[in-house]
């Protein structure tokens, strides 16, 4: 089957009757009755109580890297923190004022850096919201790092959505980073006050995101023949534009998920593919 982009999330909050019905239930009886709120949140919640987590209680030993475990998860992810920086600041600028925060964490939910609004970083800190800190679905439930790491598409979860009660002043949205081979990098996020949450905030993430893989294919790939494909003429050299990178026998060994989506390949088609059959063309 052809890659399709990932269906994205409902950006208007859970309706307040609905969530608190469903936070009741799932307290009472660990289930929530079907289309009360998104089957996807309802996975997740699901989940969060599969790793033991309980809505009202706090994440039980959660892992905190120390000063030196930082230092050495950002020496080992050095690639992806030079390039997603210059866009992190990016983000932080256009969202000044706002009660929010920029995050980016790595695959395995650790957080790396945080940039925002300064009293707003000082309240994220009270629910370790701040570098080094873990959240992964394992450790927090759901939450839009740890729920776009898990599922691999963009996620928005607001106030009471989150499976831990006491994340609940939050509303955060997080797009996943994807390496040209298709292996997960992290997760780009933007986390606020859930009173100040803007529904372009997800369009923002994820065409920031966009920006980064763009920048890390450019770097990964730079020895190699690349390629720019889009419908239109006027969307090369834009954030839209599919990226192909061939090596010398003319075999595909890099895109990203815009090009893939063009030409209707998987990733794990990328790597048996001539760019003769990827185009349909000599």
């Amino acid at each position: 089957m052809p890659l399709t982009p990932s269906p994205l999330p409902n950006t208007s909050p859970t309706p307040t009757h609905a969530l608190k019905l469903a936070r009741q239930q799932l307290q009472d009886q660990g289930l929530v009755q079907a289309g009360l709120i998104s089957e996807r949140l309802n996975q997740s919640w699901q989940r969060s109580l599969q790793h033991g987590l309980a809505p009202a209680g706090r994440p039980p030993g959660a892992p905190h890297a120390s000063a030196p475990q930082l230092a050495r998860a950002l020496e080992q992810q050095q690639a992806l923190v030079a390039h997603a920086r210059p866009v992190m600041e990016f983000l932080a600028e256009q969202t000044r004022d706002t009660n929010s925060m920029v995050i980016l964490a790595d695959a395995q939910g650790m957080l790396l850096q945080a940039l925002g609004d300064a009293p707003f970083l000082d309240r994220a800190q009270r629910v370790a919201l701040r570098p080094g800190a873990n959240w992964h679905e394992q450790w927090r439930g759901t939450n839009a790092i740890g729920t776009t790491l898990a599922d691999g598409a963009p996620t928005v979860v607001h106030g009471g959505e989150h499976f831990l009660a006491r994340n609940g002043f939050l509303t955060c949205t997080a797009a996943p980073i994807f390496d040209p081979a298709g292996r997960t990098l992290g997760a780009l996020d933007i986390s606020g006050d859930h009173r100040s949450y803007h529904r372009h905030t997800l369009g923002l993430v994820r065409t920031a995101a966009n920006m980064i893989e763009h920048r890390l294919f450019e770097h990964q790939h730079a020895g190699h023949l690349k390629l720019r494909i889009h419908s239109q003429p006027e969307g090369i050299a834009t954030v839209a534009e599919g990226l192909l990178a061939l090596d010398d026998s003319g075999r595909l060994v890099g895109a990203n998920r815009q090009a893939l989506v063009l030409l209707g390949l998987l990733w794990d088609a990328l790597h048996s593919s001539a760019i003769e059959r990827a185009l349909q063309t000599p």
